[in-house]
């Protein structure tokens, strides 16, 4: 199983021109992919609308998207008609099979009156892989506090190690015949125990709020979760992040994004990369890959 995290920069290349299918040349052919900075309604009345393109570009894929920066861009015209409309930044997860269940979790935050600092979410997907059912979290950490991204840290594991006993999408019976039938005439979906948790994080590996992943355990198991690229490629440095040429305030290419899994995922990892060669955002696509059967 291949999986791929890109945070694509609403397709925003390196050269700074908007070309969405040079972002989807570079995660295609990947089982999984998690994919930030997903936009719908930025802009213009008729800008562009990211999942449902995406979509139409990998048409053999099921979707989710969710935003966390979910916010009024409706119009009201001439005759009093409101033109409903929502400017939304969030994130996607695609998969080659069929997702169960999708939850979304804003992420904890700060008021920054310094900076810009918006709401960034995790978009949680159960998927109906081979060899049993894997939950996915797509996330995305704020980019200007480190004592918040540690809050967010926090939420993270308390979400991986919690969600389990909660159960699916909904527990109990099926109900045939009932006036609402929420199950749809099938068992309840799964809530399994191992997990993917991916995405931009926005911190360096040096950073607490890693710490605070890579140091959660899961009881006599040991750690909850383990970084899947350090762990393939110890002793090397790489680097997801690179500021666009000429743009204002960016300072260091960094490490920001990240792929960690759960102990038994862990022991069917078999490879990391980075896809050095991309240049559709100002990130690249970390990939990982896990053996199946």
């Amino acid at each position: 199983m291949k999986i791929v995290t890109y945070n694509v920069h609403y397709a925003i290349g390196k050269d700074d021109r908007y070309d969405l299918q040079r972002v989807i040349d570079s995660v295609e052919g990947a089982d999984i992919i998690a994919l930030q900075e997903i936009e719908r309604n930025y802009g213009p009345p008729d800008g562009p609308s990211q999942p449902e393109d995406i979509a139409a570009l990998l048409p053999g894929y099921y979707w989710v998207f969710d935003a966390a920066f979910d916010i009024d861009g409706s119009e009201k015209l001439a005759d009093g008609t409101i033109f409903n409309r929502r400017v939304e930044h969030g994130q996607m997860l695609l998969s080659r099979w069929p997702i169960l269940s999708k939850r979304y979790y804003p992420l904890p935050r700060m008021a920054i009156e310094s900076e810009f600092n918006m709401q960034m979410g995790v978009l949680e997907g159960v998927i109906d892989a081979p060899g049993g059912a894997l939950r996915f979290y797509n996330l995305h950490f704020g980019s200007v506090s480190s004592e918040e991204r540690q809050h967010q840290a926090n939420f993270v594991i308390k979400l991986v190690q919690n969600s389990p006993s909660e159960g699916g999408a909904w527990t109990g019976p099926v109900t045939p015949g009932a006036e609402r039938d929420w199950t749809a005439g099938v068992v309840q979906p799964p809530m399994p125990q191992n997990a993917v948790v991916l995405g931009d994080f926005n911190m360096h590996p040096e950073s607490p709020e890693y710490a605070i992943i890579a140091t959660a355990t899961a009881g006599h198991k040991g750690p909850l979760l383990t970084d899947i690229w350090a762990q393939k490629n110890p002793g090397s440095n790489v680097l997801t992040w690179h500021p666009n040429p000429g743009r204002p305030g960016d300072e260091h290419s960094a490490r920001l994004d990240y792929c960690f899994v759960t102990a038994d995922l862990n022991a069917i990892a078999r490879a990391s990369w980075v896809d050095e060669s991309a240049q559709g955002s100002d990130h690249q696509p970390l990939w990982v890959e896990l053996e199946t059967g």
